[in-house]
């Protein structure tokens, strides 16, 4: 008997603590869902829950990007650079086109000259990077010796 006692006593507490967290949000004017569909009117506008839009807005179509070297306007210099990058003449190429040695040509427009420097920057960073990895190679003073490959095969 004493636990059906003991049960009511805690039901009846939690009970009790519903209804002044109930009292506590109204005060607050936080909204609380309804038991029933005709408990709905009993909430105020401001306290309802508000309607959520979860549609997905539509997608815009990808807009193709229009970019253009300004090298691209001297077709036959664009395919020499293509064909001649990471080979050993075209730092060298590229320096004939920077500095004019002829005197007789007109030059480049500054958006051309500012890529013909930059694609020298880019080389040279390139060999400087791939090259610290070749010179390292190179720094094995038994990875040459045929002794060692002797040994190492036998």
């Amino acid at each position: 008997m004493e636990m059906h006692v003991t049960d009511a006593a805690r039901v009846e507490r939690l009970l009790s603590r519903i209804s002044l967290l109930e009292q506590l949000l109204a005060i607050n004017h936080i909204p609380v869902p309804p038991d029933s569909s005709d408990a709905q009117d009993a909430i105020h506008p401001h306290l309802a829950f508000p309607a959520l839009d979860f549609s997905e807005k539509p997608r815009e179509e990808p807009k193709a990007l229009e970019i253009r070297s300004a090298l691209e306007d001297f077709p036959h210099i664009s395919k020499t650079i293509t064909s001649m990058w990471g080979q050993d003449g075209f730092d060298q190429y590229l320096g004939k086109l920077i500095v004019d040695e002829r005197g007789n040509r007109k030059g480049f427009s500054m958006d051309a000259m500012e890529e013909l420097m930059l694609l020298g920057r880019l080389s040279r960073s390139k060999k400087s990077l791939f090259g610290m990895f070749k010179a390292a190679r190179h720094l094995d003073t038994w990875a040459d010796n045929p002794e060692t490959a002797r040994r190492a095969a036998g």
